[in-house]
């Protein structure tokens, strides 16, 4: 209980702030590969063609040849009219040597949509209060990922193109 004197209830001095449905949230962009991963940028504001050229310019090449495959790694990306965009596509034919292309209107088969759910439910094992501390557990958890699960992930693609497939490209297990 707290006392306080008449027509005070609201003034800042009396109000403790809180949160009721998260603390906020970030927008992070990351590569992996089975051996590794790479690395693990937090992006500010809204994301466009622009600012999602930069960071592959920043950061892919440099992931790469951090995991010691800069000449022999295939990109894989979504249909995100981002990731398509004219200006994206020609940095990546000129500075990629492989990019796989899915299918329009194809299902998400990202390998790394995986470790998004499992990174997200590994950050809520414990309370968050702050962007800064979500962004310190998202890099610690990032960091912790083991080459297992990563190597798991990424060589189950041709289990879920197979299941994607006998669905016909309806739903599949994945």
């Amino acid at each position: 209980m707290v006392w306080r004197k008449v027509n005070e209830v609201l003034k800042i001095k009396n109000l403790k702030p809180t949160v009721k449905h998260g603390g906020g949230n970030v927008i992070i962009w990351g590569c992996i590969l089975t051996t590794g991963v790479g690395e693990l940028i937090f992006i500010d504001g809204i994301m466009d063609k622009n600012k999602y050229l930069d960071i592959l310019k920043t950061n892919l090449i440099k992931s790469a040849s951090n995991l010691g495959i800069r000449d022999t790694f295939k990109f894989y990306q979504d249909n995100d009219h981002k990731h398509k965009s004219r200006i994206v596509q020609e940095y990546l034919l000129y500075k990629c040597p492989k990019v796989l292309h899915p299918p329009p209107q194809s299902p998400d088969l990202n390998p790394i949509e995986n470790l998004w759910d499992q990174l997200d439910r590994n950050i809520r094992t414990t309370p968050i209060k702050t962007i800064t501390e979500l962004m310190e557990r998202l890099l610690e958890e990032w960091r912790r990922i083991p080459h297992e699960y990563l190597k798991k992930i990424i060589c189950n693609m041709p289990k879920r193109l197979y299941e994607v497939i006998k669905q016909k490209g309806q739903p599949a297990k994945y």
